[in-house]
């Protein structure tokens, strides 16, 4: 009788051994993450840092090596953060980025996350991910140069540009600048536009001009004037002209002159 209860429970001994190599823990699935960061707006070849922010919704389990594994055509430079978030908690997780051509991204990229949580039959970490959309804008890198007040229209390149201008009521103003591609791309004729506008409205009013050039790596538009008249009424005194570059709704470039009205 002893003989036999001897046996048995090296039996049990013997599955209960066998039960615990077999067993594996579940990992957190990626729909108990809630993973979001902002739209990314930058300009084609730049670096830039982005934060994503990792919600374990999980009630239980916490996940370990959080990273930012990949960015659609964006690099993602060196090592990201590699946190590990509790249950039921939130992390940010930074990453620094480098952006393709402006002309070969869509509106939307996908951003992935990796994390590491539960262990497979070997007892080896299970490696996760989490995709979500990105909403993404890469401009050219295009930038203003030669900006500023000249004497008139006719003689933009007689003189160099100056930052300050005093003028009379009633008079024109010339602001001249050119466009430079400092990006790696080629950007289409048509597809910028420099407006000029004086802050001041009482003073005067604004212009815009587009660029018809197309220009490829170090390639530069004509340069340009506009007249702005200043009006009979004006007051006396300063006020900021902006200069500024757009592709669409996007801010390229600005640069800022300075008009003084005489009394």
């Amino acid at each position: 009788m002893n003989k036999n209860i001897g046996l048995i429970f090296i039996a049990l001994a013997i599955l209960a051994s066998g039960c615990v190599s077999t067993t594996t823990i579940s990992p957190v699935t990626s729909g108990d993450l809630i993973v979001s960061t902002e739209p990314i707006v930058m300009k084609e070849f730049q670096e830039q840092q982005i934060s994503v922010i990792v919600l374990n919704n999980n009630t239980s389990q916490p996940i370990d090596s959080v990273s930012v594994s990949s960015f659609g055509l964006f690099t993602v430079l060196g090592d990201t953060s590699n946190i590990n978030i509790p249950a039921t908690k939130q992390a940010t997780v930074n990453a620094r980025i480098q952006a393709p051509a402006f002309d070969s991204v869509e509106d939307t990229t996908m951003l992935t996350i990796s994390y590491a949580s539960g262990l497979d039959e070997d007892e080896k970490p299970v490696i996760q991910t989490k995709n979500i959309p990105v909403q993404t804008v890469v401009l050219p890198d295009a930038e203003l140069q030669f900006v500023g007040f000249v004497e008139d229209i006719d003689n933009l390149l007689a003189t160099p540009p100056v930052s300050t201008w005093e003028a009379e009521k009633g008079e024109n103003v010339t602001v001249k600048f050119s466009v430079k591609n400092s990006g790696q791309s080629t950007i289409p004729a048509d597809s910028l536009v420099v407006y000029i506008d004086i802050e001041n409205e009482l003073i005067g009013g604004n212009a815009s001009f587009n660029i018809t050039q197309a220009m490829a790596r170090g390639g530069t538009s004509y340069t340009r004037g506009v007249e702005l008249p200043i009006l009979e009424d004006a007051p006396n005194g300063e006020t900021d002209v902006s200069v500024t570059l757009m592709q669409g709704d996007y801010v390229l470039d600005t640069q800022s002159l300075v008009l003084k009205v005489k009394l």
